[in-house]
Parts: C-alpha cells; structure tokens; sequence
C-alpha cells in the first residue's frame, strides 16, 4: 500500500472517445491524508500511555508534581524527624488550590516559567474532580495520580506526531502540485518516526513539560523555514507568519526557558544567510524582506526579556550550577561530544543499556553491538546517500538549508555553551528538544527516495534506493523494506524506553527502596541535606521522591517494612552557615528522638557517627541515588 493516493492527479481515459482525460480537480489540489494523521496520532499516544505509571517519580517529576497542584516545598517541616505523611504533604491535593497558586509557587520557589504548569494545574483538577478525588480530599489525605501527571505530556507527545507532517510539510512543499505530493510523502515518514521515536517516547513519559516545549519549537521551526525559503528568493514572509512566529516563541519561552537557545540558532543561520548576500550585494541588509526578519527578531526578544528578572533572581542558585563542567581533563573535552551523538542516536533507536543479572547483561551487549556496530553504519550509509541526492532537487534545498542549517548550528551552540560557557548542558539529554524536532525532520527526507510513490515525484528519478543492500550479507531488500526496518527498530527502541530498560531516566527510586528495605534489620530514618539561602529553592525533591515511592509500594500486597521510614530534612542555610552534620549528630544522641535500634541511610551526606555508638558507613549508589547506611544498635 503506497502512502500517496492513486487518485491524486492520476490519467484515466474517456470513456466516450478513448481519449486520456486529465483530472484537473485533482491536479490542483493535494488532499492532506487526515485519517493516517489521526491513525498515527492513536498509534503514538497508545505507546506512550503503555505502563505509564510503571517506573518511578524521579526528583525533576516530583518538582513538577508538587507546583502542579498549586502547593509548594516548604509544608515539609525540616531539622526535626517527621512521618511519611509528613514528607509527601506537598504531593496531597489541597482543594481549593487555583492555577493562581501554582504561578506564585512556582516563582517564589523554582527556576521555571509557568505555562505548563498553569495547564497541569488545570489537568490535575479535571482528573481528579473526574475520580472523585477532589471531594475525598475535603475529608482525608488524597495523593496525585502519576499517571494523571504524565499523561499531559504523553498527549503532547502523540500530538508532535500530526505536527511533525505540518513542519515537513511547510519545509519542503514546493509550487507544483508533484513538489507538494512529494512534501505529503516527506510528512507522513517524519509523523511514522515522531510516533517510534525513543526520545519522544522517553520525554513523553515523564511528568515534565518538555513535550510542549518540542511543540512550541517546531512551530517556530515550521515559520522559520517558511523565513528561510523566502529570503533565498529574495521576497518578504507575510505579515501573518511574523506574528504567528513571535506569538509560538512568546509561548515557547514561558514553557520553557531553554526555547530561547531555538530562537538564537534560528537568528544564527539567517544572518549567514544574511552575510552571504550581503558579500554578493553590500545593500541586502536594507531590502524589505528582512525588515520583516528583524520586526520577527524585536518581537521575540521582547517575550523572552519579559522573564529575564526572574532568571536574574535564580542566576547562580543551586538549580542552575548542577551542569557546571568539572576539571579541564579528557573527559571535559570528550563528554560533550560523546553524549551529542548518543542524543542524535535516541532520536531514531535505543539499544537496551540497563538490566540486571547475566540475561540481561548478556541481551545490552548483543543489542549493543548489533545496533551500534551493524545497524547504525548501514543506516547512516544508506541515508547521506539519499540526503545528497535530497539535497541536488532544487525544490527541497531550501528546506535542508533550513533544517540541516538548524541542526548543525544547534549542536555548535551547545558545544560552545559546553567549552566556552563551562555549562554541560549535552549531559542531560532532554536539553536536546532545542533541536531534536530538525532530526526527525531531517531522517524523514532522507527515507523519502526508498518509499515507492503511485505516479511519484520521485519516481524514475531515484532508481538507485529501489533496492538497499543488506550488511554482511550479499542480499537485497526493497527500498520499501529499508524505511519499514527503520521505522520497526525504531519502535523496538520505544519498548526500551517504555519497559525502563534505558539509562535516560535518573534517580530510579524502587532501586533505592527495595534495597533500603531488602538490607535494613530496623526501623529506618532516611535522611539528607538541602540547600537554602537568599535565593528561591525547593526543599528535598531527592527525598521526597524515595518517599513516594516507599508510599505507592505500601498500597501494594507484600510490601512490608519493620515500620514506616520515618525522615529528616536538613537545612543547610547559607545565611546562617548551618552544619546538617552537626544537626544529625545531635538527633542520633537523643534516644528519646531515634529509639535504638535503628537503620540511618543518609543521602548525599557522609557524617562522622562512631562516637554516636553507630556502625562505619556502608557507601554506595542505588539508582542514583548516593547514600551511606549506618547500624546504630542500642546503647
């Protein structure tokens, strides 16, 4: 089945006289394919609601979670023990909470602008008004739904699919009615890849707004091609594509402030556009086509500035020095780069990394090898190929200025942030929706030439990818075949992400709960230190993610602990140079306090407790999380 309609434009004959008739009507329109647009929009949010609440809340989630429901951080009580409920009062719903409360919340306390949260706060109250949550919670402690919490941006993520065809669509559809067919074609590959995608399975299934943001990118990416398209033709965008350009950045910048970094590489590439022609004609500066790029690039700049008090206000807080790069070694150099091409590589597949005990270990290293050794090469070998005869139709140059322009000023900004800067930001994958949208875009165009089109733009022209020789193997496959293997280990690598068999996620929880519970012989106290001072924080994220995770393990049959952890939070004020060792040392000592015998498993933290009559430390990392356990026995 061809993903191009027979009917379109096709000759059919007269049957009166025999004659070949045209079929204007379908000449001069190209019907948009909605029912596979709405099929792959289903396929895409089936996979990313499939075991959505499986893996646990890691601490960025919990963030998210607790500001959502318009409470805030500080309802924990710190420096004193506290109960679980206690620890996870942030993530109770409040009734009476308004959207109000979540934007104050949030910028008094975290480094985030509010859109996204404004909508979780309102998708959080339909839910649980829906349950009935809402009306329990007059009465008794009600606790956020996880699944309600990532089910937004699942949504959001099924919805880049359907945006994706548009963005192709805009980027490579050109004035013939063939060009614009073939611009169909490009679009539905590149929404078939966004729907298998890893990485937007990865972020579709985390409670955090980065799959808005992705949507609010290739908006501007769709009228920054329409921009680039124009001025290679020396003609003006309309007046309605600047104010639809300024309007999504407006919006993308107040989901999320890194959106920004979209907008200067986008401004990067239009003014080597603008430098070329002005080497050819020094007066191209002053033509009127670009005065409507410089009204787009005022109109940008003044929505981001109207947030910049309050990244001022953040600047150098706990919340943005976590990616400062280390020492000038060999790691410093080579990190950025190594974890770019692996961000480039979840945008299309993803090996299975994480498991545990020899089937496992043994399946990470087949998979390991297959992929990155066998399979990547040859796909990589086959698509450039395909990309340069893309990039010699001169009707689809333009969107590859665009998209290929973006993409490799992207990756040199985000390396220049890293060497320059001294900010790490490769090392947190997620950071790459800034540019992931012109990868899905540019592999889309790369699969167009294997794809067999009725009547095709392509067809007759592109006799070299009808069949696509497999590796090791002297054998062929059709070109069909190669798109279709493409968009299989795709969705292979979707299941990683869905089945938790990935290392993208942090700060795994059930590993640390279920080996505080499997090793503790007492009662536990967990405990760590958080960081405050005259700048907003939120209080023990870290924490409270372990605590909803031994919460949510409670409900189940045949979890059981001697009793309920009990938790410390430490304050480590920097105004009052307040020493959480010292705190805890004083809590051990006080038996009436921490009864003995206890488990003490410190986050983060290595005191001195010897003399308190507890055990040396048991140092280690459970799903990131760094802790030290302590025996103290009876005295």
């Amino acid at each position: 089945m061809s993903l191009l309609s027979p009917a379109d434009g096709e000759r059919r004959q007269d049957k009166r006289n025999g004659r070949p008739m045209f079929d204007k009507r379908q000449d001069e329109r190209v019907t948009h394919p909605v029912g596979w647009l709405f099929g792959l929009f289903a396929i895409a949010l089936l996979i990313r609601l499939t075991y959505l609440a499986g893996k646990p809340a890691w601490m960025d989630e919990v963030s998210t979670v607790l500001f959502s429901l318009g409470n805030y951080s500080r309802l924990i009580p710190t420096d004193q023990v506290i109960s679980l409920a206690e620890m996870v009062r942030p993530l109770q719903l409040t009734p009476g909470a308004t959207a109000t409360d979540t934007i104050n919340n949030l910028l008094a306390e975290n480094n985030h602008p509010p859109a996204y949260f404004a909508l979780a706060h309102w998708w959080m109250m339909l839910f649980h008004r829906l349950t009935g949550d809402l009306s329990r919670a007059e009465n008794s402690a009600v606790y956020a739904s996880l699944w309600a919490s990532r089910a937004l941006p699942a949504l959001f993520g099924a919805l880049a699919a359907p945006v994706s065809y548009w963005l192709a669509w805009v980027s490579f559809s050109g004035e013939g009615v063939r060009d614009r067919r073939e611009a169909r074609l490009i679009g539905l590959l590149c929404a078939a890849l966004m729907v298998v995608s890893p990485f937007s399975v990865f972020l579709s299934q985390e409670a955090r707004h980065y799959t808005l943001a992705i949507l609010t990118v290739m908006g501007s990416l769709g009228c920054f091609s329409l921009a680039v398209r124009a001025v290679l033709q020396r003609r003006a965008i309309s007046w309605l594509t600047v104010a639809l350009w300024v309007g999504v950045n407006a919006l993308g910048v107040a989901v999320h402030y890194f959106c920004g970094l979209t907008y200067l590489i986008e401004g990067l590439v239009l003014l080597v556009l603008l430098v070329r022609q002005c080497v050819e004609d020094g007066a191209t500066w002053r033509q009127g086509y670009w005065g409507r790029i410089y009204v787009t690039a005022v109109g940008t700049a003044a929505g981001a500035l109207l947030w910049l008090p309050v990244l001022l206000n953040f600047y150098g807080s706990p919340q943005t020095t976590y990616i400062t790069s280390g020492a000038r070694g060999l790691k410093f150099w080579l990190g950025p780069i190594v974890q770019s091409v692996v961000g480039w590589i979840y945008a299309v597949f993803s090996p299975v990394t994480s498991g545990y005990g020899w089937p496992a270990v043994t399946l990470i290293v087949v998979s390991c090898v297959l992929l990155l050794f066998g399979y990547l090469p040859w796909f990589v070998r086959w698509w450039v190929r395909s990309l340069r005869f893309q990039w010699r139709r001169p009707h689809l140059r333009p969107g590859l200025v665009a998209m290929g322009g973006f993409f490799l000023m992207g990756n040199l900004v985000f390396l220049a942030i890293c060497y320059v800067a001294g900010f790490d930001i490769t090392r947190g994958h997620r950071y790459s929706f800034v540019f992931y949208p012109s990868i899905v875009i540019l592999v889309g165009v790369g699969l167009a030439p294997f794809w067999p089109a009725v009547e095709g733009p392509i067809a007759g022209t592109a006799k070299g990818f009808t069949q696509v020789k497999l590796p090791v193997v002297n054998r062929m496959i059709s070109g069909k075949a190669f798109v279709l293997s493409v968009l299989f280990v795709g969705f292979l690598g979707a299941q990683t992400i869905v089945l938790d068999r990935t290392h993208l996620k942090f700060y795994k929880a059930d590993r640390f709960v279920d080996f505080m519970q499997a090793t503790s012989q007492h009662p536990v106290y967990i405990s760590t230190s958080t960081v405050t001072g005259d700048q907003p924080s939120v209080l023990g994220i870290e924490i409270m993610s372990a605590a909803w995770e031994v919460q949510r393990q409670l409900t189940q049959v045949g979890t059981e602990w001697v009793e309920d952890p009990r938790f410390i939070l430490l304050e480590r004020n920097l105004l009052t140079d307040s020493d959480p060792n010292a705190q805890i040392e004083a809590m051990v000592l006080d038996e009436g306090l921490m009864p003995r015998p206890f488990d003490l498993w410190m986050i983060g933290m290595v005191p001195v407790l010897k003399k308190e009559g507890c055990s040396e430390p048991m140092r280690g990392n459970k799903g990131s999380f760094v802790y030290s356990h302590y025996v103290c026995e009876a005295r």
